[in-house]
């Protein structure tokens, strides 16, 4: 499947410039990390001061790189080692227990000690007031080309499917992009990929069920208001995350996009806890 069709959702619905990495003509991010951290061990440590030590970044692509810093640095001078490829460095900022630090402060600014862990994350438009455009790349290893599936003109004729103990309307009529999910946690059965399924219809003990989830940053609590509820009392049946198995349903709140003169809805797969599911009836909803 099309790359930069997938790009194009991604840009759809993050408001920002996706780009796809070329593995043949860019670095990977995975061995500029690898590099950077040999760079500051061959030859040993070079500081000896109290106040230098060692920290740890988790990196936008969620790896976390260890450093050997002194304390009296500023973020932006740790920030510069960092590779942070597809992304102007002015672009991210760090956090620390949910704060949002300065990048021109110091390390011992904000009490840093050794072994602690900093975020990095991207910047909010309104950060700088500005109207910038973030550029962003994904990696290959970031989905799961296994699993895609063109459902565009399949057709379940009234076929029932199960996962999860409960119903699985599959995406006919779309084109799925499989997210690489796999080992994220310590097993994959909530997934049913560690045991066999006895038919594709079939579901498998402890897999979780299917729901989808429409993607328009402004209809995020749509779903939850629609229909009978009362648009005066917010999130009438609590907070939390609203999604349907129904994809039909989804797709009233999903990003539309234009690619290559065609137009596009995006809507997120997803795989629900049953521990922590709360059903409510079409009768309640009146979606």
């Amino acid at each position: 499947m099309s790359n930069s069709l997938l790009a194009a959702a991604l840009s759809a619905i993050t408001n920002n410039k996706i780009a796809t990495n070329d593995d043949n003509s860019k670095e990977k991010i995975g061995e500029c990390i690898k590099y950077n951290n040999k760079s500051f061990l061959v030859g040993g440590k070079v500081y000896t001061s109290p106040r230098d030590g060692d920290i740890y970044v988790e990196t936008l692509s969620g790896m976390t790189v260890s450093l050997y810093v002194d304390f009296n640095d500023t973020l932006d001078q740790v920030k510069a080692r960092i590779p942070i490829e597809g992304v102007s460095p002015d672009q991210t900022r760090f956090v620390l227990d949910d704060k949002q630090l300065e990048d021109e402060r110091t390390l011992t600014d904000y009490d840093m000690q050794d072994n602690s862990t900093l975020q990095l994350v991207l910047k909010l438009r309104d950060d700088d007031s500005s109207d910038e455009i973030v550029a962003l790349h994904f990696q290959s290893n970031h989905f799961a080309p296994k699993y895609d599936r063109d459902f565009t003109d399949v057709n379940d004729n009234g076929e029932t499917f199960m996962r999860g103990d409960f119903r699985y309307k599959r995406p006919c009529g779309w084109k799925r992009f499989a997210i690489n999910v796999l080992d994220k946690y310590e097993d994959n059965i909530w997934l049913g990929a560690d045991k066999s399924r006895q038919f594709p219809t079939s579901s498998v003990q402890d897999e979780w069920p299917v729901s989808y989830h429409g993607t328009a940053e402004h209809n995020c609590n749509s779903i939850a208001r629609d229909g009978n509820f009362s648009c005066k009392k917010p999130l009438p049946f609590g907070y939390g995350f609203y999604s349907t198995p129904d994809i039909d349903v989804a797709s009233k709140y999903a990003v539309k996009f234009t690619y290559e003169g065609d137009d596009y809805l995006v809507v997120f797969q997803n795989r629900v806890n049953p521990d922590n599911l709360i059903r409510i009836p079409n009768i309640e909803t009146g979606i």
